[in-house]
């Protein structure tokens, strides 16, 4: 018998995760080979495995969600992953939303994916997926919606190169440079590194998917976000551990959602690219979470009123808010041409069913969906009028 996953293999792709535990690889190096591959079952592996788990201070929690998030369908041939919140992409909650039938299909990561999401019946769509490449002919108004979706959702952290880079950075440079100065172990740093060399990977996917769109559009998309950088700049995170760690799991996450129903986009480069993605950004809001975890851990019922505070005044109002209003004309139209799948309200519903569960396990309690929502709506107000005070006086 033998287990469908090289312990070596788990190993070179768990160090340089951004959610990676440390104490997991040291297990790995202590686990024998005939041990390891007694079993073909990922459960009977966690539970023959403890002694060495316990004896290196590793959870058998995050030995089973670790390995079904790098290899569980569709990344590996390991099953579909069942511990739904730290695992696997989050088909289960948007089927509870009704964003995807019971039988969803299968996900062919980098190819034609078979996925049926169940679409509103608002708008009659237009477009198949992966029906249109970079260089096919498109009707204007599909370029239109295709590039204010890139504007809307892209990120291009520094587009610039050589000569022409003098003088600019990424708008997250000073964020992450502030991270790294208070994060508390060797471990975190450790995780934060691999995050950063994860964004700037993806950076340069999306920076090629731009291009080869238009050659112009990265350096747009980057001056843009430095302009709306300039709004956000009062209502940063605070200086702390835990809100940093709340940032991460919270805002990636809401990543996942949007790039999920882009794996059956009508743009086929961003089709293929979405599920990559969608597995790295799991990373990283798993590495907020462990960080939110560890924080608590450490800091008791102050930490944990803390992290409480801090979601419901922010954090989770904010991204409630940001998966957009339920009468979004922008939502209809990237629908109509197969640019998204779902309307905003299915996305925020299987968001919000997720964090429930993220949340119980800290002990935290998850701010009511709607209030939340206004309250999100509200603070997104004062932020565009904000910009637009900044716009005037400029």
């Amino acid at each position: 018998m033998t287990f469908p996953i090289d312990k070596r293999l788990a190993e070179v792709l768990w160090y340089p995760a951004p959610d990676v535990v440390p104490q997991l690889c040291d297990t790995l190096g202590d686990v024998p080979a005939d041990v390891w591959n007694s079993t073909d079952d990922l459960y009977e592996l966690a539970d023959t495995i403890e002694p060495y788990l316990e004896k290196n201070g590793a959870r058998k929690w995050d030995f089973i969600w670790s390995m079904e998030r790098h290899f569980s369908e569709p990344y590996g041939p390991l099953p579909k992953a069942r511990q739904q919140i730290m695992a696997g992409i989050p088909d289960d909650f948007l089927q509870a939303a009704g964003g995807l039938p019971a039988e969803a299909g299968n996900y062919a990561v980098g190819g034609v994916s078979d996925v049926s999401f169940a679409r509103s019946g608002d708008v009659e769509v237009v477009a198949e997926p992966y029906q249109y490449e970079a260089g096919s002919d498109m009707p204007e108004e599909y370029r239109m919606w295709l590039s204010k979706l890139f504007f809307k959702h892209g990120e291009c952290m520094m587009p610039y190169f050589g000569e022409a880079a003098k003088g600019h950075k990424s708008s997250f440079t000073a964020i992450d440079e502030q991270a790294m100065q208070i994060a508390p172990d060797a471990e975190s740093r450790l995780r934060l590194e691999n995050f950063s060399a994860e964004e700037y990977k993806h950076t340069y996917q999306f920076y090629s998917l731009y291009t080869d769109y238009d050659p112009d559009i990265p350096v747009q998309i980057y001056e843009r976000e430095r302009e709306t950088f300039r709004a956000y700049e009062q209502t940063a995170m605070e200086p702390t551990w835990i809100d940093r760690g709340l940032y991460n799991m919270i805002a990636d996450r809401f990543g996942v959602y949007q790039g999920f129903q882009w794996v059956q986009s009508s743009y086929a480069p961003l089709a293929r690219l979405s599920l990559f993605v969608c597995k790295d950004e799991r990373g990283h809001s798993n590495m907020g979470y462990m960080h939110v975890r560890d924080g608590i851990e450490r800091g008791g019922e102050e930490a944990r009123a803390y992290a409480q505070k801090r979601m419901n005044e922010y954090w989770y109002p904010q991204f409630m808010a940001s998966f957009g209003s339920d009468e979004s004309r922008n939502s209809k139209a990237w629908r109509k041409w197969g640019l998204k799948m779902l309307t905003n309200a299915q996305l925020r519903k299987a968001f919000h069913l997720e964090m429930v569960e993220v949340n119980k396990t800290l002990g935290l309690e998850t701010p009511e969906e709607m209030e939340a929502l206004d309250q999100g709506m509200e603070m997104a107000k004062a932020i565009k009028a904000k910009m637009a005070g900044m716009a005037q006086s400029a």
